[in-house]
């Protein structure tokens, strides 16, 4: 379901429902760190595609395009906590775009709201990082043309993320 739209000031190209497990609750009673970033692996999969058992390529995404030149591995994930997730019946809204888009790389921006509270704002915010990767040589594999024409129609601007406390966060990476 790609729909245009924006999520807390971002263009949003795809919305994506995620439904949680009982096991996803931390001991406190909200979802877990690990299980917000299982619902985030489960979102980017819609949006980018799947592999397909035994074969070789992505299916049902926007990664199709790359057919069998490519795979992807995530090279760095930032998730923010702007407020707690709690279990519901209804399931997490997944908002994504590609916020960047690199030589051989690029990232997806992510936000998770609870649809029971159609007046709260996202209450985590992601940008994970993923490197296209030559399938025969493991090397980088650089991004084509009808690859970034693609990636181009997804875009939207990062996720404002809060710099990392400490006398080092105004000095940047």
């Amino acid at each position: 379901m790609t729909v245009a739209g924006r999520v807390d000031g971002h263009p949003v190209t795809r919305r994506v429902t995620v439904h949680l497990r009982q096991q996803d609750l931390s001991p406190s009673g909200h979802v877990g760190n690990a299980s917000t970033v299982g619902v985030l692996e489960e979102a980017r999969t819609v949006f980018l595609g799947h592999a397909r058992p035994g074969r070789v390529g992505y299916v049902d995404g926007i990664l199709e395009v790359l057919g069998e030149r490519a795979r992807m591995l995530i090279g760095q994930q930032t998730v923010e906590y702007t407020s707690e997730l709690w279990y519901t019946h209804e399931p997490l809204l997944v908002s994504l775009w590609i916020s960047h888009i690199g030589r051989s790389s690029f990232s997806v921006a992510a936000t998770i709201a609870d649809q029971s509270d159609p007046t709260a704002q996202a209450a985590v915010s992601s940008e994970a990082t993923i490197v296209l990767v030559d399938r025969l040589t493991g090397r980088p594999w650089p991004i084509t043309d009808d690859v970034r024409d693609v990636f181009v129609r997804h875009h939207g601007d990062p996720v404002a993320l809060r710099p990392r406390p400490g006398p080092d966060a105004a000095a940047g990476p």
